[in-house]
């Protein structure tokens, strides 16, 4: 079943983390008023894209394990592989440029969703392993929460004592641990928590109150979101309890008064994991020009080139995102066509 606000909530956090998020991180001016590390306080998206997960698999009709199984390998795992495949020459001159051929390990590592090449065009690929993982796990919660009404409030306990023994367990899963939790907060979606939410809502407010303000921790959410812990879970979860029931409104307001902005939000929300998946050579693109033109130092020395780079980057990523994944699907088409020439299917 689809839900028009979920629907706009996948586009809109999907421009967020393609075109606001990637451009401030990856090619932004780390100069001046973006130099601090008060910048990370961009990273709650994921979080938010997480519990959209939970809320749309909440409103789905519940379908053989193995039926759902397939649905997830056709839509995460093959649109991942046929992106791999794209990118491969990429790995392959990496590895020749420092004398080597790319190790069957690595080659495993990168066929199943972790490559082992530090390189823009995979740095967003971390995501894809605890999605799989929680999406395994996804039709059972959902069942047993509708089954025995299980309150949100006790997920939540169980979530800051598992990141109480943190040490006990591979980064991977406190990154899922981490994860789950919005996902199932997600499940909840059509549930009226009242003060469940108020209580977890102020008890990670607190909680961020204590680490910022007494014991002093460093405010940069990008240290604390790799692996995922309890300082990264409680940010999430008081900006989505917070401003979340704010921003919501104001997307559907400017969704429902703009053509421009329904068109783009309707683009992302349908095409969001494809774009997110190209997106870098969008991102590649923008550096490329900006460094040709010797643009980088000029906006470093300007604040109000900074302000112009990021609104004109943002736009320029929202707009050409959409022609390259276009033109990539376009190659695909044609790789297809000649592959079904070369290998033409028999009659039966």
């Amino acid at each position: 079943m689809r839900d028009r606000n979920l629907d706009i909530y996948r586009g809109a956090i999907m421009i967020y983390i393609t075109c606001f998020c990637h451009l401030i991180w990856w090619e932004g001016v780390k100069v001046g008023i973006f130099e601090g590390s008060w910048i990370t306080g961009i990273f709650f998206a994921m979080a938010t894209v997480f519990y959209i997960v939970g809320a749309s698999f909440s409103l789905s009709l519940e379908k053989p394990f193995r039926t759902y199984l397939k649905g997830r390998i056709k839509r995460v795992a093959i649109p991942y592989w046929k992106y791999a495949l794209v990118c491969f020459p990429a790995v392959v001159y990496h590895y020749l440029k420092s004398g080597a051929i790319i190790p069957l390990n690595d080659f495993i590592s990168y066929v199943f969703f972790t490559p082992t090449v530090e390189y823009r065009l995979f740095d967003h690929i971390w995501f894809i392993p605890p999605y799989l993982i929680i999406s395994l796990c996804l039709p059972f919660l959902c069942r047993m929460i509708r089954r025995c009404n299980i309150p949100f409030i006790l997920f939540s306990v169980v979530l800051v004592l598992l990141l109480l023994f943190k040490a006990y367990y591979p980064e991977l899963l406190q990154t899922v641990i981490v994860y789950l939790f919005f996902t199932i907060w997600g499940l909840y979606y059509k549930k009226k928590l009242g003060w469940q939410i108020l209580v977890c809502v102020i008890a990670a407010a607190r909680y961020l109150i204590y680490a910022f303000g007494i014991e002093r921790v460093p405010f940069d959410l990008q240290a604390n979101k790799f692996p995922s812990n309890l300082l990264f879970a409680s940010y999430g979860m008081a900006v989505l309890g917070i401003g979340g029931i704010y921003v919501k409104k104001g997307l559907v307001f400017l969704y429902d008064r703009s053509a421009m902005v329904r068109r783009y939000i309707d683009i992302y929300s349908k095409e969001g994991y494809e774009i997110y998946l190209v997106h870098p050579f969008t991102i590649i693109l923008l550096g490329g020009i900006k460094r040709v033109l010797g643009l980088n130092q000029i906006i470093a020395d300007h604040l109000y080139l900074q302000i112009v780079y990021i609104v004109s980057g943002f736009l320029f990523i929202l707009c050409v995102n959409v022609y390259v994944l276009k033109t990539y699907n376009y190659v695909w088409s044609l790789i297809n066509r000649a592959f079904k020439v070369v290998f033409p299917s028999k009659p039966l």
